[in-house]
């Protein structure tokens, strides 16, 4: 068998372009935030993880140009080594301090901070790692790294008890849970889990890349919105969705970030984090520390809109934060929903398997404050001009059974040409991302 026999065989992707309803690695030529151009034409973005609409900030754009003036381009090394600046420094000072958290260490993304977090901290020789069965791929991958011999998963909180009932007591162990899910907007129910905590004694990392900068005071996260945030022991935060920028962090105890500096490989071993991009995150973070009117036009926008694609016969799966699922059903609609939309005018994204369980796809919505009124009202009239053209599901999304396989083949069975004379999907399309992820 040679290596790449896999790479030379695989054909999903073929077949489903072939279908003319391909919804991946769309080419964008231009953005101004709330919008951007596709194929010469302007339409708005509601795919995006610019949450607290930053890109675009004037603020923002300027700490970015004066950092390449002073800094260039790149660090051209490890913070290990030669590539630590001051800004680096600073903006980790600030994240401490906006998080209430002894510490902070920045990452040059936020996959390498929670690989490289996990990979260390899971490697002690009696550690056992609890993930919730939809952490993020890079948690996965942080087990692995990590090698721990004792790894379980948990899907609610009361599953996870029952785990911890076989014990007294768990000091060895770290439980690691999202704060936010990325597909769905579902909110984590951390203080039941922080009740937990404090009967057993583990150790509790949150990942909070879609809470951090929009949920709780000031965007603090979602541990500060629910009264728990002193219960964290390690906290994840990203700089590339509400700080408008790239990256990963960890804030907590000064003697943990300590360690890590010195233990966590995807630091010592991959260069810093590019001057441009360090001072646009700390202008973010700037900037929502004293816009209050920054977080009113996000939640005023988020209402306006959940309350209209509802309306229009959509099942949002009671998301209260600005990630606004459509349950489908149908991954052969959702690609198709997601093709028409954006030759009407809107940029929107599917979510499938594994993200989400087979025949429970979503079109993944999420709104920002650079939205204006204008941009919401022409979404909402297309999504709801796609939900009389094409039936949606009645069922209570949650009560819908999972399915054994996706509908992809239907699609190509009825829109593609042959691909090498084969029409047959191999398995799932083999898309990996936001959530889901086997281990």
């Amino acid at each position: 068998m040679d290596i790449l026999d896999a790479c030379y065989q695989y054909r999903e992707s073929e077949i489903v372009k072939a279908t003319g309803f391909y919804p991946f690695f769309q080419v964008l030529s231009a953005s101004d935030g709330p919008t951007v151009t596709v194929g010469g034409r302007s339409v708005v973005m509601l795919g995006s993880n610019n949450y607290l609409g930053l890109t675009q900030h004037p603020e923002v754009l300027k700490a970015a140009h004066d950092a390449l003036d002073r800094y260039g381009t790149g660090c051209t090394g490890s913070r290990f080594l030669n590539g630590n600046l001051e800004i680096h420094e600073t903006l980790e000072s600030e994240l401490a301090d906006f998080t209430g958290k002894e510490a902070a260490l920045v990452f040059s993304s936020g996959f390498l901070a929670n690989l490289g977090t996990l990979g260390a901290l899971g490697g002690a020789p009696d550690a056992e790692l609890f993930l919730d069965s939809e952490s993020h791929a890079s948690l996965l991958d942080g087990a692995r790294l990590a090698r721990c011999r004792r790894l379980r998963t948990f899907d609610s909180p009361s599953e996870l008890a029952r785990q911890l009932e076989t014990g007294t007591a768990w000091p060895h162990a770290l439980v690691v849970t999202d704060g936010v899910f990325s597909m769905t907007g579902r909110i984590a129910d951390l203080q039941s889990i922080v009740e937990l905590k404090r009967r057993y004694g583990f150790r509790l990392y949150l990942d909070d890349a879609h809470g951090f900068g929009v949920l709780g005071p000031q965007g603090r996260g979602t541990a500060a919105s629910l009264g728990v945030e002193q219960d964290i022991d390690v906290l994840f935060g990203t700089l590339s969705k509400a700080l408008a920028s790239l990256g990963g962090f960890v804030a907590g105890d000064r003697c943990v970030i300590e360690y890590l500096r010195h233990k966590a490989r995807t630091m010592i071993f991959s260069a810093a984090l590019p001057p441009a991009s360090v001072a646009a995150a700390l202008a973010a973070l700037r900037v929502a520390r004293r816009d209050r009117d920054l977080f009113d036009r996000l939640w005023k926008n988020v209402s306006f809109f959940r309350e209209g694609v509802e309306r229009a016969g959509y099942q949002t799966l009671g998301s209260s934060t600005p990630i606004i699922p459509l349950f489908v059903g149908s991954e052969a609609l959702a690609f198709r929903l997601c093709r028409e939309a954006l030759e009407m005018g809107v940029f929107v994204t599917p979510a499938i398997y594994p993200a989400v369980p087979m025949g429970h796809a979503l079109i993944r919505t999420s709104v920002n404050p650079a939205h204006t009124r204008e941009h919401l009202t022409a979404a909402l009239g297309i999504l709801a001009t796609l939900a009389s053209r094409h039936p949606l599901p009645q069922q209570d999304a949650s009560t819908i059974p999972v399915a054994r396989s996706m509908d992809l083949a239907d699609l190509a069975h009825r829109h593609a040409a042959p691909v090498d004379g084969q029409f047959e999907l191999a398995g799932a399309l083999a898309i990996q991302d936001p959530g889901t992820a086997s281990l």
